[in-house]
């Protein structure tokens, strides 16, 4: 029998391009991480995006809902009586109840007329006799509002109670601080009204300026024993003292005195789980972090942390006006407005993620002022105008656009030339929208032009349309989104790209799932 050569097995064809997959910016805005060495689930660029714990969301539009002056919208507060909640705004001369607005392009009639400063204080106190609203500028008489009056509140032992600029309550008590001294001044127990008792800091801080705010800190989220009263100067000096009493030393002690970084404006404080946080120089600083730190390691603990030098970049050109920090439990999130003192600079806003801590940046607010009435959050701009946030999926018609970069990948082969061939993002919507992906190399950002808006529909109307591969079966219903679209760019690190315009009426739930990519491996780069 012949010889027979046995049969080569032949292998299987090696197939060069590989799946990557980039994790959603559940980590938000990084901008305190070497690029060469950032962490997977950060995003270079996260705009109108809100990281959640599962991606990151669009956000939602704007809609104007009231004008009060032709000048600056200065501050604005709720007060709540029973179950009537009211809203006010200020502007430099006047203070309107704009609960019910009849005409958003129309000035309603002022409560408050004749006052020669806008940016007030103002918190409500309960007593025997009913709810009241006490409010300060430290210009005018202070105003006590009754929920339907107005008047200026009764005050002896203090000459010029028009001094008074900030107003908080502690233990029972109204406190305030008086303009530009060391001074704070309470009044007696569940009292509205009557004798101003000084209480002096000059003693106690000794980095000089003057006193600028004070709150109330505790070790939980309730009132209780373990409540202490926080004096702040404008210098970022710190006074904390705990009892019930500040005219009895058996019942009023002093804690400690600390070092923060000057703070950012009298109302840029949050409170979380009884902790009190500050927004300073070098970002938003705990109190309960402060006392247990020197001022120069402060930013190691600060929540702001991971967005620390674009912080630090804003606080350089927007000095000249205070921060304000809105806690908006209802949408689990802290918005920190960021107030425009010239037409030079951007009109931005920060937000966090108040379960994960992680941040993004709205564009195209102009936050000169926030509050919270109701379950909606507001902003006000220097043209006199109120903003209902989180609205609709436009800005008062005008379409945003949300971007979002991740972080450089090297996609587990660092050192080595890559091809990105094809990439496709995941996102779960209940409405319909034109997204652009791309991806920018070796951590040089280069955006394509955003995509367009999608045409403008109705709730009721567009729920048999089509988008891409997607079929919307209903409003309100979420729905898996995605398609590949060819990349084509080579490089060692990638940076995903998403772009959404919004442009529509609906309020948009969209959410960004992933990115994934395919590639193929080259060589190493010598």
């Amino acid at each position: 029998m012949p010889f027979q050569p046995k049969k080569q097995r032949r292998s299987a064809p090696q197939f060069k391009t590989r799946p990557g997959s980039f994790k959603p910016p559940v980590r938000g805005w990084i901008a305190n991480e070497p690029l060469a060495a950032s962490r997977p689930g950060g995003a270079l660029i996260l705009d109108n995006f809100l990281p959640t714990a599962t991606g990151a969301r669009v956000r939602g539009g704007s809609q104007k809902y009231a004008t009060i002056s032709e000048g600056p919208v200065t501050r604005m507060w709720t007060f709540k009586s029973g179950e009537v909640q009211e809203f006010f705004a200020a502007d430099a001369n006047n203070i309107f109840n704009i609960t019910a607005v009849a005409d958003r392009d129309t000035i309603p009639t002022a409560d408050v007329t004749g006052q020669t400063s806008g940016y007030y204080s103002t918190a409500q106190f309960g007593t025997a006799g009913g709810n009241y609203l006490s409010v300060v500028n430290g210009t005018d008489m202070p105003k006590l509002y009754d929920a339907s009056t107005w008047a200026d509140h009764a005050f002896t032992g203090l000459g010029s109670p028009e001094e008074l600029s900030f107003v908080w309550s502690f233990a029972n008590r109204l406190w305030y601080v008086r303009k530009n001294t060391m001074s704070a001044y309470y009044l007696p127990v569940d009292s509205i009204n009557g004798a101003l008792t000084e209480f002096s800091l000059a003693g106690i801080f000794q980095e000089g300026g003057s006193l600028l705010f004070g709150g109330k800190w505790s070790l939980d989220s309730g009132d209780g024993l373990d409540d202490k009263c926080v004096f702040v100067s404008t210098e970022g000096e710190v006074a904390v003292y705990q009892g019930s009493d500040p005219s009895d030393a058996n019942s009023w002690q002093k804690v400690g005195v600390y070092k923060i970084t000057e703070p950012m404006g009298p109302n840029a404080t949050m409170s979380a789980g009884g902790d009190l946080l500050i927004g300073v120089r070098e970002g938003i600083v705990p109190i309960s972090e402060a006392v247990n730190k020197d001022a120069a390691a402060l930013d190691l603990a600060a929540v702001t942390r991971n967005i620390g030098p674009a912080w630090k970049k804003e606080v350089r050109i927007r000095t000249t006006l205070p921060w304000e920090i809105m806690k908006w439990p209802s949408m689990n999130m802290m918005v920190v407005s960021l107030p425009v003192p010239d037409d030079g600079i951007l009109p931005v806003c920060y937000v966090a993620n108040l379960e994960t801590g992680a941040w993004g940046r709205y564009t195209g607010w102009e936050t000169q002022c926030l509050a919270l009435f109701g379950d909606n959050g507001y902003f006000g701009r220097r043209d006199g105008t109120i903003h209902q946030m989180e609205i609709g999926g436009s800005d008062n018609g005008d379409p945003y656009v949300c971007t979002y970069v991740g972080l450089p990948d090297t996609l587990k082969m660092p050192g080595q030339f890559k091809t990105v061939q094809s990439a496709r993002a995941v996102f779960l919507s209940d409405v319909p929208f034109i997204p652009k992906i791309s991806v920018s190399v070796n951590y040089k950002v280069t955006l394509p032009t955003a995509p367009p808006s999608v045409a403008n529909f109705s709730v009721d109307t567009w729920d048999t349309g089509l988008w891409d591969v997607a079929r919307w079966d209903g409003a309100g219903e979420l729905t898996v989104t995605t398609k590949w679209v060819s990349i084509g760019r080579s490089g060692e690190a990638f940076m995903p790209q998403v772009q959404v315009t919004m442009g529509v009426s609906p309020t948009p739930t969209t959410e960004l799932v992933t990115f994934d990519v395919l590639f193929e491996p080259g060589g190493f780069m010598v």
